[in-house]
Order: C-alpha cells, then structure tokens, then sequence
C-alpha cells in the first residue's frame, strides 16, 4: 500500500512545537516565515476581505485529509470508553483523538484505509 505524505506548510504544529505568532504579525511580514506572501486584499459586498488562492487554500487543508470531527448529540462517553473504541477497530497506524468539547471529538488519522473504516462507522 502507497501512502501520499504531504508536506506540511507548518510542520510542528501537531506536536505543539511551532513558534507563533500574532495574526497582525503574519499579515504584516513580520513573522520569521510568513507563507502567506500572495494575499490580495479586496472588498466583498462593501466589506474588507483577503483573497486566498485556491491552491494555498488545498495546501493548508492538506494536513487535515484524514481527520474526522465526531458529534454526539446527547452527551459524549468518557474518553476511556472512545479509545477502548478505536483500539478495538484495529487500525493499521497510529492515532489521535481529542476531547473538543462535551459533545464533539477530533479524530486525527495518518491512512485513507483507516479513515474509510471510521467514516462508515
């Protein structure tokens, strides 16, 4: 089985070891690396907006290809009972699942057989 890598455009930002900055710094050139240099600014319907290509838009979704956010429309089980879950479907690699609040999950992935198998559940 092949698996397409992507290049992340940040590549610390999954293991919390990115050096932020401000959005006024990104915007303004200031940050050590800005990668976004092809904004253009504009107005739509009388408001200020900033266009974004369509390919730095797909290069900064390309991380989140396999994640999945999981909704539970009463109340979520306790996060031991979610990953006894996971562990029992067996994936082929590793993954991550974050509590983001009381009822919905982040499912971080890294296969698109993995992400098939928990889509259909």
């Amino acid at each position: 089985m092949e698996v397409n890598h992507v290049k992340l455009v940040d590549p610390g930002f999954f293991d919390g070891k990115t050096n932020s900055c401000s959005f006024l710094d990104a915007l303004s050139g200031d940050a050590l690396s800005v990668s976004f240099v092809d904004l253009k600014t504009s107005t739509f319907r009388g408001m200020p907006s900033l266009w974004i290509s369509k390919e730095k838009v797909l290069a900064l979704a390309a991380p989140f290809a396999f994640f999945l956010v999981g909704y539970f429309p009463n109340s979520r089980p306790f996060s031991d009972m979610i990953r006894k879950f996971f562990f029992r479907l067996k994936l082929t690699s590793e993954f991550f699942v974050t509590l983001l609040d009381s009822r919905l999950i982040l499912i971080k992935l890294c296969y698109d057989m993995d992400y098939c198998k928990i889509f259909a559940h």
